[in-house]
């Protein structure tokens, strides 16, 4: 009992500790931790898009509260291709190449906002020594405990509980100032909702866009579209600002309607019915950095699966994106023709020359 009434004591002393972090030691963790980032996601090589994160992410320097912390953005190349977004400590801030082409510049701002929200109100640091001093304050009840099994499992799910509901806590807080520090820098925050409906459709998919891989829990992305709506109507915005532009076209057949779960399959709504095997295209609205301006862009090629007015569709191939950027709503076209395969040519041994005729 000597030995357990010793370890707590150095236990609670270290908690105590743990709380003196400076702006330096974040920086420092920031600085290493962004080192760690690029080994595994290596930046982009897109100048223009590096440009581009870097010139918007100034905007919003001069409004945030912690003046001393030298921001950083960035967008990196995932292998996984994933949709994401996320803050370190000491103000580095990321995008993945696919969440930043998938979003408009309002969007790209608003999710930039949160990211810096974090970073602005430390909730990096503040919940890795939350966590830590709930670590250091568990492990006695362990020791004291005589490492009853029982005790060390509540211990830890009841730190698992705290930690979801300071995650939620902390992402909300990172959403309704953001919103606001998109507006103060000059964005329109109406991004803000669009690109969390964009996310709400894509979460049921393959990726769940978590702001800070710091956080394993966030508010319901259906829960932050409602409360961010009411901010931005707060603000000004337009009811119809906030819709997703859809593709308007003569020769547009109808929408897509449902998504199957981990299948590369999808249904349909058309205004005509269509065969077995037939080839579509699948668009939607997505900003051209060319011509500074959203376009309709192709985003996969489909074939029927079942044929009528409500076919089940497979997809074919992707065109730059993935299926996970198919989202209900996306209009449904008739795709162009495969282009003709070349007609293979017998190639002679290696050694052997070709015979030449005139």
């Amino acid at each position: 009992m000597i030995l357990g009434v010793s370890i707590l004591a150095i236990f609670v002393l270290s908690a105590a500790t743990a709380h003196a972090f400076s702006i330096k030691q974040e920086i420092d963790l920031g600085k290493t931790s962004s080192q760690e980032v690029e080994k595994e996601m290596p930046l982009s090589k897109n100048k223009k898009w590096q440009d581009d994160i870097a010139a918007m992410g100034k905007r919003f320097i001069p409004f945030l509260k912690r003046k001393e912390i030298p921001y950083h953005f960035a967008i990196v190349t995932d292998k996984e291709d994933t949709i994401n977004a996320f803050s370190l400590p000491g103000g580095y801030v990321y995008f993945t190449e696919h969440m930043w082409k998938i979003l408009t510049p309002d969007e790209r701002a608003a999710v930039m906002a949160h990211e810096i929200e974090h970073s602005d109100q430390r909730h990096a640091v503040d919940e890795m020594l939350k966590s830590q001093q709930r670590m250091l304050w568990t492990l006695p009840l362990v020791v004291l405990s005589g490492g009853v099994a029982g005790v060390g499992e509540a211990a830890m799910w009841g730190n698992i509980l705290v930690d979801a509901r300071y995650s939620r806590k902390m992402e909300r807080q990172a959403d309704e100032l953001g919103i606001d520090l998109d507006r103060r820098a000059g964005f329109n925050p109406a991004g803000m909702v669009t690109a969390m409906k964009k996310l709400l459709s894509i979460e049921t998919d393959i990726n769940r866009y978590e702001v800070s891989s710091i956080f394993m829990d966030h508010p319901d992305t259906l829960k932050r579209v409602e409360y961010l709506t009411q901010a931005a109507i707060a603000m000004g915005v337009k009811p119809e600002d906030l819709e997703l532009k859809k593709v308007e076209d003569p020769s547009r057949l109808g929408n897509i309607t449902k998504k199957s779960v981990d299948l590369d399959v999808m249904y349909a709504r058309l205004a005509e019915p269509v065969s077995y095997g037939d080839r579509l295209a699948i668009k939607k609205m997505l900003w051209d950095d060319d011509k500074q301006a959203l376009a309709p862009k192709t985003v996969a090629i489909a074939t029927v699966l079942t044929p009528g007015r409500f076919p089940a569709l497979v997809l074919a191939s992707h065109i730059d994106y993935n299926f996970s950027d198919v989202m209900i709503g996306d209009g449904v076209y008739p795709a162009p023709p495969p282009a003709p395969v070349a007609p293979f040519t017998p190639q002679p041994p290696a050694g052997e020359k070709k015979t030449v005729k005139f």
